[in-house]
């Protein structure tokens, strides 16, 4: 292992305690609405600035539109809150997407309707989250393997599962854990497989996966920023 990676391992460790402490101390059931909200933000968030995609999601859940009872077809309700401006860092932002994402989220509300009748008890029907996982997946468009594990982490349901963002895989290169050209995994197959040496190389520490990653993305943000400072 490089001098850096060592360095970049060593911070991940330092910082990792706090991370599990604040996940259990914070973990518990979500109301349906809180469920709704963390979904539709793993949604909203892909290829959009994350303090956008939490406007948006608010701004819909403010509207009641994905937790309250209905399986029809939401999505002309969705466009509209998301063409409407959203107030971020005390500026008015666009939200990128907003028929596509609305088409994508009301899909999701009748997939889980149909399935399970509410999020809360598609979650606990089914205590694999791998199984989960590929659930939301096939049926919850715009949820991708990173999405989903992300949502079923943030809900309290697993750290057993890898957020494997651009962050997550320069650190894995770092440590000879990933040789993929494209800081971007689709497909679950493939997905679980360089999930899985990250869980290895997890255990080896002690550390849960799904916590671990938290820790991972926090220091490389640290130190990206630091190496874009310097390079100026």
């Amino acid at each position: 292992m490089r001098e850096a990676g060592q360095d970049l391992e060593r911070a991940v460790v330092a910082i990792y305690p706090e991370i599990e402490g604040r996940a259990y101390a914070t973990a518990g059931d979500l109301c349906e609405r809180s469920l709704w909200r963390e979904l539709s933000c793993c949604v909203l968030s892909s290829q959009v600035p994350y303090a956008v995609a939490v406007a948006a999601a608010e701004a819909i859940d403010r509207q009641g539109l994905l937790h309250l009872s209905f399986d029809g077809d939401l999505t002309h309700e969705l466009t509209t809150v998301l063409k409407t401006p959203l107030a971020v860092g005390g500026s008015l932002r666009n939200y990128r997407f907003p028929a596509s994402r609305a088409r994508q989220l009301s899909s999701t509300k009748r997939a889980v309707c149909a399935a399970s009748g509410s999020l809360r008890n598609l979650l606990d029907g089914d205590t694999d989250p791998v199984a989960l996982r590929s659930w939301l997946v096939n049926n919850a468009p715009g949820l991708g393997p990173k999405q989903a594990s992300m949502f079923l982490r943030n809900s309290g349901v697993t750290y057993s599962l890898a957020v494997l963002d651009r962050h997550v895989l320069d650190f894995m290169k770092e440590m000879g854990l990933y040789s993929g050209p494209a800081n971007h995994i689709s497909g679950l197959s493939a997905y679980g497989r360089y999930e899985s040496d990250l869980r290895s190389y997890a255990e080896r520490l002690g550390a849960a996966v799904g916590l671990l990653d938290w820790a991972i993305w926090i220091v490389m943000r640290v130190f990206k920023g630091a190496r874009k400072e310097i390079a100026a």
